[in-house]
């Protein structure tokens, strides 16, 4: 009996399959994914497949990858993914980097990278869809181009020509020449078809920006002069189907900012047209205000100014005034699609220097857009105000839960919580010897992430930060920072710098007091004591770097090898960077003839590349502080990259030396087999595109995956 009683089953193991999957409910993918690795009992969280499509769907529902499983069925392989993404982006262990090409100049959108190789005679712009893992690139050739769209313009020796936006296969290019007065077309073509979609001469150019989905498109110009004096942006709409603009423009009159990413934003998401900005006035006000977004939309298929939706102001507050100043050098504004509920979020990074603090922080700031038509959407959800009652306590709504502050005892303030999901939590939140909050606007707590103090940013300036990123899905945010050694402070190191909260398990909610009985008291009553210590509800920012530091006593030629694709030599110029959920590009450069190194670094597991050399693993390291012990840590992610990437496992190869690598010469215009069909030029005439092996894939000894 006493052996029998040595291998009883334990703990959770011991739980019927229903129950875990009402556990698993409460828990976030990553969390899932960490209890899979705690033993091979619970293996099946990550591979059964009807287990992983409800997690998926419920969690993660709004991503490339459960797009992907909707038609492949394999939803475990999904949700694997999304996990390991995630702990890649926060803990600064990227899956796959190379140098994919080398260009005049780039775009890098939704995951496909136009780059211009102005190799003269020859001037080509080149599509490569990064995401897709493709192995073949479209080829445009722009003169060609250029002769069928404006025939006029084959008389003009120079001009230029430059991507706006890549969406649906259809790309976007602005184009001017002088013949003898200056003239600019927005020229819209589907290079796959070789089809020009549209042309349109334009009257400005001024901060000129195209967004499109597969039926419409708009363009708009920060053009029309104000009664004011101040610039309006101005939109211009489009029918894909059957090649109709709309003869109505929208005169944007009250969206204040011009710099877009900084102070606006536009998007097209679903059906609907989103601008975002987050400035308020035209005019620098001296005295005492409140910022608020301003937030509208409108339906794509009917830009009519009556249709447009504005945010309201009970939704849209920002801050105020008296918080401290701006350094708007370091701020970013976008719009994000939460990944489970599909809601969408405004994310702004400031820079500020609070009220009553020595030095500045950078903080990132979540915001729920909200509109009188989405019905679903309670005033209680979407509010993140504080009010003080008569009797002393308080009401607050924060995010998705409604929180009431009630009576104090001899223990403190307790907070019952009350969720939309019916759930209910009990939390002690403070002493009676807490000062009482005033009547003001607070914010939850889980919209703000604080970010780097003033410190930090002495040792990495603006100028030295080439990339700045949040990336809510896993709360974190990523730098690209230029870090020389200390033993060649002279020379540049471009290295990703991330910063990751984690709630704290003492602000975790009570799971299910009425199942587990004894075990949700003794959970409170641990709870109650450590709180008294501990009352934040987040973790310190955990920062890593990556790559890591060479060190002395045990040197890695690898590494070496990863820090010359990072910073190429001979292309050790300006930096430009841009990023997305899954990835980065930067283009580095450029040597004596202009081109630049553009360097890709995928987060994503499925990510590859034709021709990819598999090395070893190079993981993020964490930065000391906090408390953390290098000798001491199991390096986690470790081990999810060597026991949960079966499918991508394989032998090291050790890279020998390589030749320098130059711009490849492509001699003949045949196109190869690829993913892509060409069709024959639209209404005749000469090819003006054709596909080709991607241009990383002559680059050779230049890509790599850090995949076990």
């Amino acid at each position: 009996m006493a052996a029998l009683s040595s291998r009883r089953t334990p703990g959770l193991q011991r739980l019927p399959y229903e129950i875990m999957a009402h556990i698993v409910k409460y828990l976030d993918i990553d969390e899932i994914f960490d209890l899979s690795l705690s033993c091979n009992h619970f293996q099946y969280l990550v591979r059964e497949e009807s287990f992983c499509k409800a997690i998926v769907t419920a969690k993660a529902f709004y991503t490339v990858e459960a797009r992907e499983a909707e038609r492949s069925g394999e939803y475990s392989r999904a949700l694997r993914r999304v996990a390991k993404r995630h702990q890649a982006l926060s803990q600064a262990s990227p899956y796959v980097l190379g140098i994919v090409g080398l260009a005049d100049s780039y775009q890098y959108i939704h995951g496909v990278l136009c780059y211009i190789v102005e190799s003269r005679p020859r001037r080509w712009l080149r599509i490569l869809d990064l995401h897709g893992s493709a192995g073949c690139e479209l080829v445009i050739d722009i003169p060609t181009l250029i002769r069928e769209a404006v025939p006029r313009a084959a008389k003009s020796r120079k001009y230029k020509f430059r991507v706006l936006y890549h969406a649906n296969g259809i790309t976007s290019c602005l184009f001017s020449f002088a013949l003898p007065d200056t003239e600019n077309w927005l020229l819209v073509f589907k290079a796959e078809e070789q089809r020009i979609v549209a042309k349109v001469q334009l009257e400005s150019t001024a901060k000129i920006f195209v967004r499109n989905n597969k039926d419409y498109l708009y363009f708009g110009t920060h053009s029309e002069e104000g009664a004011d004096g101040f610039r309006k942006w101005v939109l211009t709409g489009f029918r894909i189907k059957d090649s109709f603009w709309f003869p109505r423009k929208i005169h944007l009159t009250t969206l204040v900012g011009y710099d877009i990413g900084s102070t606006v934003y536009f998007e097209i998401i679903d059906d609907y047209f989103y601008g975002l900005s987050n400035r308020t006035d035209f005019e620098i006000r001296e005295t005492n205000w409140t910022s608020y977004y301003h937030c509208f939309r409108f339906p794509l298929s009917d830009p009519d100014p009556k249709k447009i939706q504005l945010m309201e102001k009970n939704y849209s507050w920002r801050r105020q005034h008296a918080e401290g100043p701006i350094d708007d050098r370091w701020g970013f504004l976008k719009l994000e699609r939460d990944q489970a509920s599909g809601r969408l979020h405004i994310i702004e990074s400031r820079k500020e220097w609070l009220t009553g603090q020595s030095g500045s922080r950078r903080s990132y700031y979540i915001t729920k857009v909200v509109f009188d038509s989405d019905l679903e959407v309670s005033e209680e959800e979407n509010t993140d105000t504080e009010l003080s009652t008569a009797d002393g306590s308080t009401s607050t709504s924060t995010g998705t839960s409604t929180s009431i502050t009630t009576g104090t005892s001899t223990t403190g303030t307790t907070t019952v919580t009350t969720n939309t999901n019916g759930r209910l939590s009990i939390n002690p939140i403070g002493h009676l010897d807490k000062p009482a909050i005033k009547s003001s606007r607070v914010r939850a707590e889980e919209n703000v992430h604080q970010g780097d103090e003033s410190s930090v940013d002495l040792l990495f300036t603006r100028s030295q930060t080439h990339l700045r990123a949040y990336e809510p899905c896993c709360s974190t945010f990523m730098d690209l920072v230029d870090d020389p050694s200390i033993t060649s402070s002279s020379s540049r190191r471009l290295r990703l710098r991330t910063g990751y909260r984690k709630r704290n398990p003492i602000h975790i909610p009570i799971l299910c007091p009425g199942i587990f009985g004894k075990l949700s008291y003794e959970l409170s009553h641990e709870t109650s004591k450590v709180n008294e210590e501990n009352q934040q509800p987040y973790q310190p920012n955990k920062i890593y770097f990556w790559p890591p530091e060479q060190k002395p006593s045990h040197q890695n030629p690898f590494l070496d090898k990863v820090y010359e694709i990072l910073n190429p030599p001979g292309y050790l110029g300006c930096v430009e960077a841009s990023s997305d959920e899954r990835s980065i590009v930067y283009a580095t450069g450029g040597n004596a003839d202009g081109l630049k190194a553009l360097v890709y670094i995928s987060f994503d597991p499925a990510a590859r590349l034709v021709g990819i050399l598999r090395e070893e693993c190079i993981l993020g390291e964490r930065a000391a502080g906090d408390g953390y012990n290098p000798e001491a840590s199991t390096g986690g992610i470790t081990q999810r990259l060597r026991d949960y990437a079966a499918e991508d496992k394989g032998k090291q190869k050790v890279i020998g030396g390589h030749p320098r690598w130059a711009l490849p010469l492509y001699v003949s215009d045949t196109p190869l087999t690829s993913m892509y069909t060409i069709l024959p030029p639209h209404g005749g005439g000469r090819s003006w595109a054709w596909s080709e092996k991607a241009m990383y894939r002559d680059l050779t000894g230049k890509n790599f995956t850090f995949a076990c």
